[in-house]
């Protein structure tokens, strides 16, 4: 069962002048300082930094000028999920601007893995690349690195992955991560590395000629930044926020004509785009491409040049194959949640962090279920599939609290590639070696647990109890200026207490939602919806018990009426 926590219980939150108390209260518990949160809650943020901060900048803007000046054949490395899609698709409009010879190469999931290979270099090499620049990779390749320069390339690495200090690139290294990086904000997204590149471009190359790459050009790259940044769910603070609500513009400008055409095909050709739109809409389409095959498509259909760096295929073509590969992604993730469901049944997985052998599981999904179990679960997982060349592939999921990167980079010996965050990771191993993993993950698991005994338990972080007053349209239109919502900055959730639940209704197909209103004290109410787990909570809210409520807060507009609705997230029963 969830713990409920609860803040700002009873206290008295004296905010500035023209903010509401709980917007402020929010603010404040997320860290955001008072003189910072005018900008956190503008239309038009100005938090910003200069790019000449970031490591190698200057040098590298200096590099790619002089490749413009000898024609040199440039290769865009980048990433088969939509944050290396969309920084290569932005690198390969930018560089397109000064520089004849840009092409760029997405590695395959199945035959290359992630991150720079050896094998891949050595094409680029023989297609006639002579300067190799990675995108959303390359922070751990240093042997790809030395190689590609023992064939006569040049490489110059950007990326937002945490480097291994031990292992570092010998090349230049864009990276805000890199140990004795001044730039001061870490958290960008791939994407988001690339587009201080193009910043530190554009400014080099106004000097010459203003027309070569106008600031207006600049500033409608901002689209792929806002669904990098959303898609690889990095914290949705700081310069991020401001990138990404300025991205939001340009998307709902429509002024990407691949874009566009993809929405139309969504069917979404004149609905508002906000975080959660990409989130649950544009990132799986796009990260669909890699999961099934290849991710090649999806960087023509955003930046309209193909992979050789001549004139694209149809839009509508390009935004076909994405969406058939949603749907082809959308069935085998059903096929594999099966299998990994089936084998945790039949085998000892481990019981505080799975570590799930599942032969047969679809690779390129293997990800998605992860995490999937990781939510249902609450404890970290790891899927491991058997690949052609005798290795297991693992990736994995964790939950807050619990690092994945520190817990397997614990036991780094027992991997032949392995990289990662806090929260996902992904690797390769021997096969032999998948029974040590097993024992001491679970060994390391129940020592954090002897540590804290909470930390395989949910925590549902609610920002207040409504108050009586703030059960209303108003109120839900205030926190509007808490958007964009995504890491680090979630939706706020709130709780109504002491409620008796009323009209109950199935919805769907299959009944497996609920519609009730909370009818709470002083006459006040709220309509609410739970989504999926009808069967769970029927019978409580049917009991005509007193509950208590836990929910985002939204608003209803149907019929040309506008109700405050609560998307529910917990419901308990209410004890005195």
């Amino acid at each position: 069962m969830p713990n409920w926590i609860i803040k700002n219980k009873g206290a008295q939150v004296h905010a500035p002048k023209g903010m509401d108390p709980a917007i402020y209260a929010i603010l404040r518990e997320r860290g955001i300082a008072e003189a910072a949160m005018p900008d956190f809650l503008s239309e038009r943020p100005r938090t910003t930094y200069d790019p000449m901060l970031m490591p190698d900048m200057k040098k590298t803007v200096d590099r790619l000028i002089l490749a413009s000046q000898r024609d040199e054949k440039i290769c865009i490395y980048g990433d088969y999920d939509a944050d290396g899609v969309t920084s290569t698709a932005l690198l390969t409009q930018v560089l397109k601007l000064f520089c004849k010879h840009v092409g760029y190469y997405v590695p395959s999931r199945f035959v290359d893995g992630y991150g720079l290979n050896m094998e891949a270099v050595r094409i680029l090499r023989e297609r006639g690349a002579e300067l190799i620049v990675t995108v959303d990779c390359g922070s751990t390749s240093p042997a790809e690195v030395a190689y590609a320069k023992e064939l006569g390339m040049d490489v110059i690495v950007t990326d937002h992955h945490t480097p291994d200090t031990a292992r570092t690139p010998d090349c230049l290294f864009i990276n805000p991560k890199r140990e004795g990086s001044v730039y001061p904000f870490q958290e960008l997204s791939g994407c988001g590395v690339v587009f201080k590149l193009a910043q530190a471009l554009q400014r080099k190359l106004s000097e010459k000629d203003p027309d070569i790459f106008p600031k207006s050009r600049l500033s409608s790259l901002t689209d792929l930044v806002a669904i990098s940044s959303v898609a690889d769910v990095v914290p949705l603070v700081d310069e991020n926020r401001t990138l990404v609500k300025y991205g939001l513009e340009y998307i709902n400008m429509r002024t990407r004509p691949g874009l566009r055409v993809l929405l139309e095909h969504l069917e979404c050709a004149d609905t508002q785009i906000d975080s959660d739109r990409i989130a649950y809409l544009l990132a799986p389409n796009i990260n669909a491409l890699g999961r099934m095959d290849s991710a090649l498509s999806g960087v023509e259909l955003f930046c309209g040049i193909a992979a050789d760096g001549g004139p694209s295929r149809s839009y509508d073509v390009l935004a076909e194959i994405m969406l058939q590969s949603n749907a082809a992604r959308k069935a085998e993730q059903e096929k594999t949640h099966a299998i990994c469901m089936k084998a945790m049944r039949s085998e000892d997985c481990g019981e505080y962090f799975p570590i799930i052998r599942a032969p047969g599981a679809h690779e390129g999904v293997a990800g998605i279920v992860a995490g999937n179990l990781k939510e249902q679960l609450h404890r970290p997982v790891c899927i491991v599939t058997p690949s052609d060349d005798g290795m297991l592939k693992g990736t994995g999921r964790s939950v807050p609290g619990i690092s994945l990167y520190e817990l397997l980079a614990g036991k780094q010996e027992l991997f032949e590639r392995f990289g990662g965050h806090d929260g996902a990771c992904g690797f390769s191993m021997k096969e032999e070696n998948l029974p040590e993993l097993r024992s001491s993950m679970q060994q390391r698991v129940k020592e954090l647990l002897e540590e804290d005994p909470g930390v395989l338990t949910e925590n549902i972080i609610i920002e207040k109890e409504l108050a009586p007053s703030e059960m209303n349209v108003e109120f839900a239109e205030q926190l509007r200026l808490l958007e964009p919502y995504g890491e680090g900055n979630p939706r706020p959730l709130f709780c109504v207490m002491n409620a008796k639940a009323a009209g109950l209704r199935h919805m769907g197909a299959e009944s497996r939602h609920l519609r009730f209103t909370a009818l709470a004290e002083e006459n006040s109410s709220i309509g609410c919806v739970l989504f999926r787990r009808a069967d769970e909570y029927y019978e409580l809210l049917d009991s005509g018990c007193r509950i208590d409520v836990a929910g985002e807060l939204g608003i209803n507009e149907f019929g040309g009426s506008r109700r405050l609705q609560m998307i529910v997230r917990d419901i308990r029963e209410h004890v005195q």
